[in-house]
């Protein structure tokens, strides 16, 4: 295990009662986050060094789905720890988003879906699931 915490960013993009997820690839290679394949996870990544979380939601949200978000607000944050990493994840709501929806990085994501929050997939990536429990206790 690595001896430092890394941070990680979870983006829920609110669409009405909406949101964005996006099914993880069976044969996805562990890029270093909590790995975890075949499930259903918000959009989101690790940030950057000399990258605010807001920045680095909006880049990690471009570059895996094409969208554009704004109207960003920070909901949260948790402990996200796996067998050989640690994550703090900052939980970003953005309310706004523009663009054509595509498969970006079909080696991580191979399908985007909008689902809505009282008919959500069961298999949730745990991350996300921490996440959307969450905001769905705070409504």
């Amino acid at each position: 295990m690595d001896n430092y915490i890394k941070v990680g960013i979870g983006v829920m993009i609110l669409d009405g009662n909406k949101i964005l997820l996006g099914h993880r690839a069976k044969n996805k290679k562990d890029t270093g986050g909590i790995f975890e394949v075949d499930c259903w996870t918000l959009p989101g990544g690790k940030q950057e060094y000399y990258e605010t979380f807001f920045e680095g939601a909006i880049r990690e949200v471009k570059e895996e789905t094409n969208l554009d978000i704004e109207e960003l607000e920070l909901f949260g944050a948790a402990d996200d720890i796996g067998p050989d990493r640690h994550y703090i994840t900052m939980h970003v709501i953005a309310k706004k988003h523009s663009g054509e929806l595509k498969i970006m990085e079909p080696t991580k994501e191979d399908e985007w879906k909008w689902f809505d929050l009282n008919n959500l997939p069961d298999k949730l990536y745990s991350p996300s699931k921490k996440f959307i429990e969450s905001y769905l206790r705070a409504k």
